[in-house]
C-alpha cells in the first residue's frame, strides 16, 4: 500500500509538473511531490527490486530511438570522452581537496562525497576504505537532487544563450528514422519484440555486476535492433509513468534525518552544487568547440547524473540521446571501477 500510495503521489507531482512546461517537468514534478510526500509523513517507500525494472523500462523507451544513423555521430565522441575523463579527475580532486581544507572534513569522505558515481555505489565502496559512509550518502543525494531540480532550467537558459554547430543533416535523418511508424498488428508485433529485446538485454547485462547494467543491456538490445531491422517502436504513453517512476524512487530517498542534516553540511553541499555546475559549463564549452558535437549534448554528457535521469533529460532538452548514453556509460564505468584503484595506488 506504501508503494501504491508513493506512485500516486509522484503521478500527480509528474502531472503538475508537465502541466507547468517545465523542463523535465516529469520527473522534477514527481521527484518534488514524493519528497515533500516524505518529509512530511515518512510514508514515501518504493520497493529496490522496482530500481532494475524501471531501468530496463528506461532502457526499451530510450534504446528504440537510436537508429543507425545515428551511430555516426557517436563516433565524434572520441575527443569528447578524453575531455569527459580529464574533467572527471579534475573536478574530483579538486572539489575534494576544497571540502577537505575549508570544511574540515576528513579528505577520503570528501574525495567519496564529491565523486560522480552513484549514491549506492559510492556509499558501498567508501565502506570498504573506512569512509564515513553516512555522510557521503547524504552529499551524493543531495547530489543528485541539486543535479535534477536545478540542472534543467539552467542548462535549457544556456543551451538558448550559445549558438550550435551541430550537423542538423545527420539529426534530421535520425528524426526521420526515428518518427517512422507502424499501424495495426504491424506496430503491436514490433513492440512485443522491442520489450522483449530490451527485458532480455537488461536481464544479461544485469547479472554481470556492470554499473546500471539493465539500463545498458535494453539500450544496447533495443537500439541493436533498430540498427539491423529499423523496426524497434514503444508507445509514447509509456513515457510518462516511466519518469514518474524514475521520480518517486529518487524523490523515496529524501527524509526528515536528510533536512536535518543540512545544517551541518550546508557548506559543503553548496561548494559540491557550485563546483559541479562550473565544470559542466566550462568542460562542455570545451568539448563543444573541440568535437563538434551541439553544446545541449555537451550540458547533458557532462551533467554529473544517472544514465536513465540524464538521457531522459536530452529528449525533452533536443540533446542527442545516443551520444549522451555512451558518455555517460563512460563516466559510470570509469568512476565506479577506475576510482577506487586510484584511491589505492595514491595510499589515501
Amino acid at each position: 500500500m506504501k508503494a501504491v500510495v508513493t506512485f500516486a503521489v509522484a503521478l500527480a507531482g509528474a502531472w503538475c509538473g508537465r502541466k507547468c512546461r517545465i523542463p523535465a517537468g516529469a520527473m522534477v514534478g514527481a521527484i518534488v511531490a514524493t519528497a515533500i510526500w516524505n518529509i512530511f509523513s515518512g510514508a514515501a517507500w518504493i520497493p529496490q527490486a522496482t530500481r532494475p525494472i524501471l531501468q530496463i523500462a528506461g532502457g526499451i523507451l530510450l534504446g528504440h530511438t537510436i537508429s543507425r544513423s545515428s551511430l555516426a555521430l557517436v563516433k565524434k565522441t572520441g575527443k569528447a570522452v578524453f575531455i569527459l575523463l580529464a574533467g572527471l579527475v579534475l573536478l574530483n580532486i579538486t572539489l575534494g581537496m576544497g571540502i577537505h581544507l575549508l570544511c574540515d572534513m576528513e579528505l577520503l569522505t570528501a574525495l567519496f562525497a564529491t565523486a560522480p558515481g552513484g549514491v549506492s555505489d559510492m556509499a558501498l565502496i567508501a565502506e570498504e576504505f573506512g569512509a564515513d559512509t553516512g555522510v557521503i550518502s547524504i552529499m551524493q543525494l543531495f547530489r543528485m537532487f541539486g543535479i535534477y531540480l536545478i540542472y534543467p532550467p539552467v542548462l535549457k537558459r544556456l543551451a538558448k544563450a550559445l549558438p550550435d554547430t551541430a550537423d542538423r543533416e545527420e539529426e534530421a535523418v535520425i528524426t526521420e528514422e526515428g518518427s517512422r511508424s507502424f499501424a495495426g498488428k504491424e506496430k503491436c508485433l514490433n513492440m512485443l519484440f522491442t520489450i522483449l529485446a530490451g527485458i532480455i538485454g537488461g536481464l544479461l547485462l544485469k547479472g554481470t555486476g556492470i554499473p546500471a547494467g539493465a539500463l545498458v543491456g535494453s539500450v544496447a538490445a533495443c537500439s541493436m535492433l533498430n540498427i539491423f531491422t529499423g523496426r524497434a517502436v514503444i508507445s509514447d504513453r509509456i513515457r510518462f509513468p516511466i519518469q514518474a517512476g524514475v521520480g518517486a524512487l529518487i524523490g523515496a530517498q529524501m527524509t526528515l534525518e536528510s533536512v536535518i542534516s543540512l545544517r551541518q553540511l550546508a557548506w559543503p553541499i553548496v561548494i559540491m552544487i557550485t563546483g559541479l555546475m562550473v565544470y559542466t559549463f566550462l568542460c562542455a564549452v570545451w568539448m563543444h568547440k573541440s568535437s563538434g558535437l551541439d553544446f545541449t549534448t555537451c550540458l547533458l554528457a557532462l551533467t554529473p547524473g544517472g544514465i536513465q535521469e540524464t538521457s531522459l533529460l536530452a529528449q525533452d532538452l533536443g540533446g542527442n540521446m545516443a551520444v549522451v548514453i555512451v558518455m555517460h556509460t563512460v563516466r559510470l564505468v570509469a568512476v565506479i571501477c577506475v576510482f577506487p584503484i586510484l584511491l589505492t595506488l595514491l595510499g589515501i
